[in-house]
């Protein structure tokens, strides 16, 4: 009691009281910055999450274009220069490599399997050979064409296509130095009709570079193909490049024979080029 009477303790508690409410409003001050300064760290994250989220999206956006772009790549390199060409029964596939407008004449220039020519000709009396177009159209297109070279140890022919229609886009036959680049495991496309379905497209990987039948080279490819894809293309997975045509296919029995459907044979890109140089046809002019 005689502390509360002591003018000096009282003094004390008036100067403390009076300092506490002179910094109330101090205090105050503080809050609301703290609080202000919280409003603007939570909006500038909002802000930064939002940025985020959009570039994720843009990424995605990039990466749909991107996939969408390399798919009509594909479509455009690899599928549309492959067509049908059928007989009564025979049926197999060709590949678009050349074509000529001049004043004088329009044609198209097809690389096939020998072999395929050879089964539909012989079914017939004429020597035209029906070919069918269907990407990018509406209804089949129907056209003929003739053999203007073949050489049946190699498996390979080729096809001329009198028309001014337009058939489509014309592969692009790989230099013979990509040979350096191809190796096992390089994966690849085989694009052709098997059992006389519309072009389609498998893919797979060059099994074998050095498979040796009768004396000739060719490429074993474990892309799943059937009978029909012979004389279509088997085209480089990088560059959509034309690299081989598709020319036997591995059976299993005598009785009833089973297709291996991943033991493909393929003429190599420098075994076509041999033999284009050996017939004097130059593929690249007029293109």
């Amino acid at each position: 009691m005689r502390l509360l009477k002591n003018p000096s303790f009282i003094a004390l508690i008036a100067f403390l009281s009076i300092g506490a409410f002179v910094g109330l409003p101090k205090v105050n001050t503080m809050k609301e910055k703290f609080h202000d300064k919280n409003q603007q760290l939570n909006s500038l994250t909002n802000e930064i999450k939002s940025l985020r989220l959009d570039q994720r999206i843009h990424a995605t956006q990039l990466t749909q274009q991107n996939a969408s772009y390399k798919s009509q790549r594909k479509r455009d390199n690899i599928l549309n220069p492959v067509f049908q060409i059928a007989g009564d029964s025979a049926v197999g596939s060709a590949v678009l490599v050349k074509r000529v407008q001049t004043a004088d004449e329009s044609y198209f220039i097809a690389l096939s399997a020998y072999h395929v020519i050879r089964d539909i000709l012989e079914e017939q009396e004429d020597t035209e050979i029906e070919c069918v177009f269907e990407q990018n159209r509406d209804r089949s297109l129907f056209v003929n064409a003739q053999m203007i070279a073949h050489d049946a140890t190699i498996d390979l022919a080729l096809l001329r296509i009198d028309t001014k229609l337009d058939l489509g886009r014309v592969a692009s036959l790989a230099p013979r130095s990509r040979t350096k680049v191809i190796d096992t495991f390089t994966e690849i496309y085989t694009v052709g009709c098997p059992l006389g379905t519309p072009v389609q497209a498998t893919s797979g990987e060059i099994s074998r570079e050095d498979w040796t039948m009768e004396a000739e080279d060719y490429w074993m490819i474990s892309t799943p193909a059937y009978f029909g894809n012979s004389g279509g293309g088997v085209f480089l997975a990088e560059t959509c490049e034309l690299i081989g045509i598709f020319s036997k296919i591995y059976t299993h029995g005598t009785y009833q024979p089973q297709v291996i459907t991943h033991m493909g044979l393929a003429v190599p890109i420098d075994v076509i080029h041999d033999w284009l140089d050996e017939i004097g046809f130059d593929l690249s002019k007029h293109k």
